[in-house]
């Protein structure tokens, strides 16, 4: 296993260094990483600063175009899947800086999908609620809230997520590039 600060380009081509070096070159990248703070997420529009702004653009944006840059040089095919966000397609009431990177990260998707066909197939997950780390930020009355908001009447499990990565790294998707994959249990319909 490698570590890397997808937020600095000397700690990404290191990274790409030793796969480089340990596999000879690449067929799948998943860009996963992304900043989770709950007073960012939480901040009202004025009391949203420069830093904030600068803090997860630099991990879910650039850190995306970071190593999705790094990983093309070590990719004749393959697939890139990138890690979206719902409130980035339908809009929340919280999360501006979040899903505005996220936003970046669709858009970046598709324009990498149009630029990389037919060798490199690149496709975003955007996902609804997922029980990951950002439940903690909840009490128990608005976690029933954002359960009650989904018409599975759950959360996603992070063992879902993954499920959906697979597919959409596999050659099982083959003839599937530069879409955006909901997964919320139905609580964004489009």
């Amino acid at each position: 296993m490698a570590h890397c600060d997808v937020s600095d380009p000397l700690s990404v081509a290191a990274m790409f260094k030793e796969v480089s070096r340990r596999f000879g070159g690449l067929d799948v990248l998943v860009n996963a990483a992304g900043l989770s703070d709950g007073a960012i997420w939480k901040a009202e529009v004025g009391d949203i600063t420069l830093e904030m702004w600068k803090r997860v653009f630099a991990v879910d944006a650039y850190g995306t175009f970071l190593c999705s840059q790094g990983a093309l040089k070590l990719m004749d095919r393959g697939s890139i899947v990138n890690v979206g966000s719902t409130p980035a397609l339908a809009g929340d009431s919280e999360g501006l800086v979040y899903a505005s990177a996220k936003g970046a990260v669709v858009s970046m998707t598709k324009m990498l999908a149009r630029s990389l066909a037919p060798d490199v197939r690149v496709n975003c997950m955007a996902f609804g609620s997922i029980a990951t780390g950002w439940v903690n930020w909840l009490d128990q009355t608005m976690l029933k809230e954002y359960k009650s908001a989904i018409p599975m009447g759950r959360l996603g499990k992070p063992s879902e997520a993954a499920m959906l990565a697979l597919f959409l790294a596999s050659d099982e998707s083959s003839f599937i590039t530069g879409q955006v994959v909901v997964l919320d249990g139905g609580e964004f319909m489009h």
